[in-house]
């Protein structure tokens, strides 16, 4: 994974991705037990473009010229699938931007609040994702005032509390 994040800082001084941060089942990692994923989530906030879709061309090029391959939507590093997703919503974009550094090994890494990785997990609602919301709310140190101004920002309030009166049923 360092060799990864090596790569991703590389790319952001580069100005191929603005900021990047590590979100999804590897990002709940950082705060809680060891989950169960199959990749690892990259957002990433790309630069401003004329193109009136999203080109991630530049990306694959920096890690072919490197060696590496992709596979479909995945790219494999050193073993290790990693997957970019673009940020698009208000939601993700923000989480990027508020992602806060943790050091790995020897390097840098940027990786989401828990308070958006819940705020994203709800807001997706699959059964692993509320899965790690229970998790990180039982074991990672959770800033609720900010977790609800983000649930509020994001027009969220009433999945959440749907979410929290199922969690409490016995």
């Amino acid at each position: 994974m360092e060799r990864i994040l090596q790569l991703l800082n590389e790319m952001e001084s580069q100005g191929l991705i603005r900021r990047y941060a590590i979100g999804g089942g590897m990002a709940v990692m950082f705060y809680a037990e060891p989950v169960l994923t199959q990749d690892i989530d990259i957002f990433v906030l790309l630069p401003p473009t004329d193109e009136p879709i999203i080109v991630l061309t530049p990306l694959h090029d920096f890690f072919r010229k490197r060696g590496y391959q992709f596979r479909g939507l995945h790219l494999e590093v050193e073993g290790l699938l990693v997957q970019f997703l673009p940020a698009t919503s208000d939601l993700e974009i923000e989480a990027v931007q508020e992602a806060i550094e943790v050091p790995y090994g020897s390097t840098s890494a940027r990786v989401m609040r828990a308070e958006y990785i819940i705020a994203i997990k709800l807001q997706v609602g699959r059964a692993r994702d509320l899965f790690h919301i229970q998790m990180l709310l039982q074991q990672a140190k959770i800033d609720h005032d900010y977790l609800q101004s983000v649930l509020e920002r994001y027009g969220l309030k009433e999945k959440w509390q749907a979410f929290i009166g199922e969690a409490n049923r016995p």
